[in-house]
């Protein structure tokens, strides 16, 4: 008996086996076929052009993401007008979240971007290596620079300065920096008299970002209170001398 070794002999080679026998059919469609798109994206492939792209290449889809402090409804439409004025295309809202009543909704609006980017055009800065560690604390300990650090106004918050400054935190007392830390709810007055004593060259504050505008008041009233004290000039030449930025 003949033994096959692959069932397909039986009807003298499949599809698979014998390219032969494969029927190949024109496209139908004269506007709409895999010609026509392979055209139309064919310098995105060939990397001459680029588009944000999702299911294919260079179809341009992207996503919003954006918060707005209005109810669902009025989120879901005001966010597709968002989207228009922006110049997308086919713009549809994807995703809302209710945040909170009192607050408003997280939306995510999908749309078409209507152009593209030629690569050839692209201009790029010029990369700018960091500065080595070891340099950078070569200069700052030949300087013996000194930080004063607080957490100012009513804010109790001391986490985000302790990262900064900790060398446990891989903070800047790495470097060699002597920081004082005062605390928090430090006055300006306080950081102010505190860095003429130590005669530190730097002063670093952390203060709570509101709607009130507390942080631009804080830093504006330290700017005014180290010119009024007469040191602000002081330590803009002291930067000047630094130069510590270029190699």
């Amino acid at each position: 008996k003949e033994i096959n070794n692959k069932v397909c002999d039986l009807i003298d080679g499949c599809t698979l086996c014998v390219h032969g026998k494969i029927s190949y059919i024109d496209e139908l469609d004269e506007i709409d076929n895999v010609n026509v798109r392979l055209k139309e994206n064919k310098e995105y492939r060939l990397g001459r052009k680029v588009k944000p792209e999702v299911q294919w290449a260079g179809d341009g889809v992207i996503v919003l993401s954006m918060f707005l402090p209005t109810g669902e409804r009025t989120s879901h439409f005001a966010s597709l007008e968002i989207a228009r004025n922006l110049g997308l295309k086919e713009t549809e809202v994807i995703h809302k979240q209710i945040m909170h009543p009192a607050e408003g909704t997280y939306v995510e609006v999908k749309g078409v971007l209507p152009f593209s980017i030629d690569l050839e055009e692209v201009r790029m800065p010029e990369i700018i290596p960091n500065l080595e560690p070891e340099y950078v604390e070569k200069i700052v300990r030949e300087k013996n620079l000194k930080v004063v650090a607080a957490t100012v106004g009513e804010d109790e918050h001391s986490v985000g300065m302790r990262e900064i400054l900790d060398i446990k935190h891989e903070g800047i007392e790495k470097f060699g920096f002597k920081c004082y830390y005062l605390g928090t709810s430090i006055s300006i007055e306080k950081v102010i008299d505190a860095a003429i004593e130590v005669d530190a060259k730097i002063i670093l504050i952390s203060t709570i970002i509101t709607h009130g505008e507390i942080h631009r008041i804080n830093m504006r009233r330290l700017n005014q209170l180290a010119i009024e004290k007469g040191i602000r000039d002081i330590w803009n030449r002291a930067l000047e001398r630094l130069q510590f930025l270029i190699p």
